[in-house]
């Protein structure tokens, strides 16, 4: 049964190198980017591009709702980058359970 919870050497490498490599590039826009309509940007960018020519009390108001729902964008992101990062431990935690379900098919089958 331990032989079905040990990582193969070649998933334990591939996965470290994954988890690095995406942890590398996507760790440094966890805490202001968000995802507009598709694109990519910033939590200032879209607050100056969202409220930047509105005055007085409406850009206070702007700016409340703005940074609400850019907050809002920004864990949603981060969750997304989460995922993407840890796929690697995901895949192998679901292929586990198959693995050992194969693994006592195959002794019932021998005994």
């Amino acid at each position: 049964m331990l032989r079905a919870l040990r990582p193969a050497p070649a998933f334990a490498v591939l996965g470290l190198i994954w988890v690095l490599g995406m942890g590398w590039r996507l760790y440094p826009d966890f805490t202001d980017t968000i995802r507009v309509e598709g694109h990519l940007t910033t939590i200032d960018d879209y607050l100056r591009e969202t409220c930047g020519e509105k005055l007085g009390g409406e850009a206070a108001t702007c700016l409340a709702e703005t940074r609400r729902k850019a907050k809002q964008l920004a864990r949603e992101e981060r969750r997304r980058a989460a995922l993407l990062i840890g796929a690697p431990v995901l895949l192998y935690a679901l292929y586990i359970p198959a693995r050992i379900v194969r693994e006592l098919m195959a002794r019932r089958r021998r005994a």
